[in-house]
């Protein structure tokens, strides 16, 4: 009997092929991702994009910052009209990584001359950016100082890996967050751990994409017991079946959101009044793209089998590119590029931009014109597709 039930459900998975490879490729890619991901963070060689400004004219700190422009491992973005709070708001609207400014006197560790800008999301890269720039003034030192500087400098607490005083860390979103307070008094001060807000968005479309995919999933159903055609058989056509399902998931999505709102309001602290609309929107765009992919993955797919196997594919290979899984600056630059193909990435940029950078709706309509405009196109997709099968 188990050998009969072994066959039978082999079978079945052999017959199905888009399932089989599928059910075999996943395992290997999802691995090559992550592979990939954590060797490039382990091995400090992450893909930083990087802003500096100098704001000093003292000699031995603009030959530092020369050096760095030579010699620089990351993406160094600099302009010499750039001040304090045009890095700040480079990285607070992540433009950049993470940004530094050279402020004073590099050979006085005592007046903390180099500010180094984080995102508290991304305070893994300012870590980093601090042990590359320590280096960077090591070399420096070594090179172009006289030999009484250089003996100086070696014994200074600058070099060394205890050294706090040579750098200055501060928050790119604090003015922002100030702000927000200063409209409305009332609101929570912000999470005990800034990073919290990264993960609402990242978490959010994760689970939008799952539950959506498995709502859909009744399309196939209703394909195989002949639902769907006696549906045609009256005025309803395939267009208004489709759109009744996504309204309905797309629903379901926001509420799914909002309590993953509610959650991080109640228990971390994080602040999610301050821009209503652009907040409602991320939670309406989120869960609109994942209805309408989630339609048109159902669409394209032959049984309920391979419709779960390429939905987990898709979500898992989705969540990993996009920065759900981990943070995408971690990433090798060309897997950055593929992360913007996923509806994980512009999902959270809306949300964070939203809840931590402080931006509003207008300021984001570059993420409400790929998130919607991705929705219409699918669901067009999808219907096309599915009035071709309904009516073979």
């Amino acid at each position: 009997m188990i050998g009969v039930v072994f066959k039978v459900m082999w079978l079945r998975l052999w017959r199905d092929k888009g399932a089989l490879t599928l059910a075999f490729l996943l395992p290997g890619l999802i691995f090559a991702v992550f592979a990939t991901i954590f060797s490039n963070a382990s091995g400090g060689n992450l893909d930083l994009r990087v802003a500096m400004a100098v704001t000093t004219w003292q000699s031995q700190s603009l030959a530092y910052a020369d050096h760095i422009k030579d010699q620089a491992s990351f993406s160094l973005d600099y302009n010499g009209s750039w001040t304090h709070e045009t890095i700040k708001d480079r990285v607070r609207l992540g433009e950049n990584d993470v940004g530094f400014i050279i402020s004073g006197d590099i050979t006085d560790p005592k007046t903390s001359p180099i500010i180094i800008i984080e995102d508290p999301s991304r305070k893994v890269a300012a870590s980093v950016l601090k042990g590359q720039l320590r280096q960077y003034l090591a070399d420096i030192t070594t090179q172009t100082a006289p030999q009484t500087e250089r003996e100086a400098l070696s014994q200074s607490s600058a070099l060394t890996s205890t050294a706090p005083s040579l750098f200055v860390h501060e928050n790119a979103l604090d003015q922002n967050q100030a702000n927000q307070t200063q409209i409305n008094p009332s609101q929570k001060t912000g999470p005990k751990d800034p990073s919290v807000t990264y993960y609402i968005g990242a978490t959010a479309i994760l689970f939008l994409l799952f539950s959506a995919m498995q709502g859909a999933a009744i399309t196939l159903d209703e394909r195989k017991s002949g639902i769907a055609d006696r549906m045609l058989v009256g005025p309803i056509g395939a267009g208004q079946i489709l759109l009744g399902k996504y309204v309905f998931l797309t629903l379901i999505g926001v509420a799914q959101t909002l309590i993953v709102l509610a959650v991080a309001y109640i228990f971390f602290d994080v602040t999610v009044t301050g821009k209503v609309i652009a907040v409602m929107l991320a939670c309406l765009s989120s869960a609109s793209i994942a209805s309408a992919f989630a339609l048109f993955i159902a669409s394209i797919c032959a049984s309920t089998q391979q419709m779960h196997t390429v939905s987990t594919f898709l979500v898992l290979l989705f969540s990993a590119l996009g920065g759900s899984m981990v943070p995408r600056f971690m990433m090798p630059e060309w897997l950055q590029s593929f992360g913007r193909l996923t509806p994980n990435s512009w999902s959270i940029d809306g949300f964070y931009g939203s809840l931590a950078r402080g931006q509003s709706a207008a300021e984001l309509m570059p993420v409400w014109g790929v998130l919607f405009g991705g929705s219409f196109v699918l669901l067009v997709l999808a219907i096309v597709m599915s009035h071709k099968l309904m009516r073979v």
